[in-house]
C-alpha cells in the first residue's frame, strides 16, 4: 500500500547520501517500516538511523537528521520529522489517503489482500483430540485459532488444507474399550472394579448404554469385547467430535488414521531411513533416535526393548507423510502441555531432510471460565473438563469462535460467559456486529431518500477532510497489514484486535458526524466511506467465522 512510497522515500535518500559521500557507497542498510502505536508521530516510522548507526559511527538522532534533511524533497509527504533518540516519522499528504480509498472501492476489499504466500501448499493439522471423550474447551480454542489461520492463509496467496490426525492405534483406544466394557458389565448387573486409571466421565456409561440398547453383538470373550467395544465407542465419540465442530463452523479436509501409517508401510521406511543415516541406533535393547545431532535435547526412544513402537515414532512417518504429500510448510497446533515435545519433532524434520522452519508449531494456553467474576466449572458430565458443547449452548458459536481469539494463542485466556451473551457495546461480538448494522440501516435509509447508490462510486473523496474521515481510511486500509501479519506470523488473534478498534472509531465517527445531509456529494462521499468500512468488516468477520447480520 502506502508503505512503499515510504520505502522509495528512504531509498532515495540513501542514494542522495551515497553521492555526496555521507555513507559509504557499498552501504546497504537494513531497517524496517511499521505504523507508530500513538497518534501524533505520523502514518508511519522507520528505524534506519539506528540500523546506521555502528556503521556510521555516530549517534542516530544526528544520522536521522542528515536523512531527514535529504528526505523533505519529497513531493508525498505533509511533513517528516526526526522524533525520540532517532526514528523518522512520515506523515503523507491526505490526498493520497483519499485517493487509496477511492481505489480501495472501486476494486473492493480483495485489493486489501497482501500476496505473502505465492501459492505455497500449507497443512494445518489442529485439534487431533484423541477419540476417547468429547472436545474440551481447550480443543475448542484450537479449533478456532486452526481454522481462523487457515482462512486468513488462505486469503493471503497460500494453499491450504486442514486435517485431524486421529490416534486410533494407541493403548488410549484399548482403555476406552476396558473402560466401555466395564461399565457394559456394570449396567448388565455384574459387580466389577472400575479402576482410577480408566475414563471416568458420564459419557462412557452412556456408551455403554447404548451399546446394550442397541442390542450390538459384544463377543463373550473378554479380551474380544474389550476390543470390540474399543472400536465402537471411539467410533461414537469420533462422530459427536465431527458434529460438535460442525455445528462451531469448522470443517477438516482430511482426517488421517494413525493405523494407515502402519498399514501403508510408512512406519517401517521411516526407520529404514533414520538406520541407513545412522540417526537411529539401537541401546540396551531399544532403537533410539538421535536428537542430539539436532536439538539440545536428550535421545529419544523410537522402539522400546518389548518391540513396541513409541507413539514419537509415528509422529515422524506422519510427518514425512505429510512432506510426501508436496506440502511446502507443515503448521502443527497443540496445547500448550506439549511444549517439551517441539525440539525431538523439529529434530526428526531435518532428519528426513527438511528444513526445520518447515514446520511451525502453534500452543494453545488453558481457558478459565468466568461467571460472575469468578471462575466456574460448568459441569462435571465429562469427568474434570467442561466441553466444548456446553460452551456452544450457553454463548453460542459467533461469541465462542471470537472470544477464543481475544488474546494470542499461547496467552492464558478468561473466557467471560456474562460478557459474552451481553448485547451491549460491552460484548466485542455485538460491537463489530452491531457496526455493520448500523452502516446497513444508513445505507438503507440512504436508498430512502432518494440517494443514488450508484453514483457513489464517482464520488469526490477529497472532500473527505475531518480528522476522524482520515482516521477511519487509514484504518480500512490497514487491514492489508492486519493480513500480512496474522499470516506471517501465523497469528489470527490480529484479525480480532483490528476489528475491534476500527469498529471503535466507526462509532465515534458516527456519533459526531452527520452521514446522510443536504450537501449531495459529501453524503455520497461518506457513503463511499462507509462503504469500503462494510467491506472490510463483512471480510473479518467471515475470516473469524462470525454471523454478519443486516438488522439488530
Amino acid at each position: 500500500m502506502l508503505r512503499k512510497i515510504v520505502t522509495k522515500i528512504i531509498h532515495d535518500a540513501i542514494e542522495d547520501a551515497r553521492n555526496s559521500g555521507l555513507v559509504p557507497p557499498d552501504i546497504k542498510p537494513n531497517f524496517i517500516i511499521e505504523i507508530p502505536r500513538e497518534e501524533g508521530f505520523g502514518d508511519y516510522s522507520t528505524n534506519i538511523a539506528f540500523t546506521l548507526a555502528p556503521v556510521l559511527k555516530k549517534k542516530p538522532v544526528d544520522i536521522a537528521g542528515m536523512l531527514a534533511g535529504l528526505m523533505k524533497k519529497s513531493t508525498s509527504c505533509n511533513s517528516i520529522e526526526v522524533a525520540g533518540s532517532g526514528f523518522i516519522n512520515f506523515s503523507l499528504k491526505d490526498e493520497l489517503w483519499q485517493q487509496l480509498l477511492a481505489d480501495v472501492h472501486r476494486k473492493g476489499t480483495e485489493s486489501l489482500y497482501p500476496d505473502v504466500g505465492g501459492g505455497k501448499k500449507v497443512l494445518i493439522e489442529f485439534v487431533s483430540a484423541n477419540p476417547t471423550g468429547p472436545l474440551h474447551i481447550g480443543h475448542g480454542r484450537g479449533a478456532a485459532v486452526g481454522d481462523v489461520l487457515a482462512n486468513i492463509l488462505q486469503k493471503t496467496g497460500h494453499f491450504v488444507q486442514k486435517e485431524y490426525y486421529i490416534n486410533d492405534a494407541g493403548r488410549q483406544i484399548k482403555t476406552l474399550g476396558r473402560s466401555t466394557f466395564l461399565r457394559f458389565k456394570e449396567l448388565t448387573g455384574d459387580a466389577v472394579e472400575y479402576e482410577k486409571d480408566l475414563y471416568q466421565g458420564d459419557y462412557v456409561r452412556e456408551l455403554a448404554g447404548r451399546a446394550i440398547e442397541e442390542k450390538l453383538p459384544v463377543p463373550a470373550d473378554p479380551e474380544e469385547a474389550v476390543s470390540f467395544l474399543a472400536q465402537f465407542a471411539s467410533r461414537a465419540i469420533m462422530d459427536g467430535i465431527e458434529k460438535d465442530l460442525g455445528d462451531f463452523g469448522v470443517f477438516f479436509d482430511n482426517f488421517f488414521l494413525e493405523s494407515t501409517l502402519y498399514a501403508s508401510g510408512i512406519v517401517d521406511e521411516t526407520l529404514r531411513i533414520l538406520k541407513q543415516q545412522g540417526i537411529a541406533y539401537e541401546n540396551d535393547g531399544a532403537l533410539w533416535f538421535k536428537t542430539s545431532l539436532f536439538e539440545k535435547d536428550e535421545d529419544r526412544v523410537l522402539i522400546k526393548s518389548d518391540g513396541e513402537n513409541t507413539y514419537f515414532t509415528s509422529d515422524i512417518a506422519y510427518h514425512l507423510d505429510k512432506f510426501k504429500r508436496s506440502f511446502d510448510m507443515l503448521v502443527d497446533i497443540w496445547g500448550s502441555d506439549h511444549h517439551g515435545y517441539i525440539p525431538r519433532l523439529r529434530a526428526s524434520v531435518q532428519a528426513l531432510g527438511r528444513n526445520k522452519e518447515d514446520l511451525k508449531f502453534l500452543l494453545i494456553q488453558f481457558v478459565t471460565l468466568i461467571k460472575e467474576g469468578k471462575p466456574v466449572g460448568m459441569s462435571t458430565r465429562s469427568g474434570e473438563f467442561t466441553t466444548l458443547r456446553e460452551v456452544l449452548d450457553e454463548v453460542g458459536r459467533d461469541a465462542c469462535r471470537f472470544f477464543f481469539l481475544m488474546r494470542k494463542s499461547d496467552a492464558h485466556l478468561e473466557f467471560d460467559l456474562d460478557l459474552a451473551r451481553k448485547t451491549s457495546n460491552e460484548n466485542p461480538v455485538y460491537y463489530i456486529q452491531y457496526a455493520h448494522a448500523r452502516i446497513e440501516s444508513i445505507f438503507r435509509n440512504a436508498a430512502d431518500a432518494g440517494v443514488d447508490l450508484e453514483a457513489i462510486a464517482g464520488a469526490d473523496c477529497s472532500l473527505l477532510v475531518l480528522k476522524e474521515e482520515l482516521e477511519l481510511i487509514k484504518w480500512i486500509t490497514r487491514y492489508h497489514g492486519v493480513l500480512e501479519g496474522s499470516s506471517r506470523n501465523l497469528e489470527p488473534h490480529r484479525i480480532a484486535f483490528y476489528l475491534i478498534e476500527l469498529v471503535g472509531r466507526f462509532h465515534s465517527y458516527y456519533n459526531k458526524t452527520r452521514v446522510l445531509g443536504t450537501d449531495i456529494e459529501l453524503t455520497r462521499c461518506r457513503l463511499l466511506l462507509l462503504g469500503a468500512l462494510r467491506g472490510v468488516i463483512r471480510d473479518g468477520l467471515g475470516l473469524i467465522g462470525v454471523s454478519i447480520p443486516e438488522r439488530m
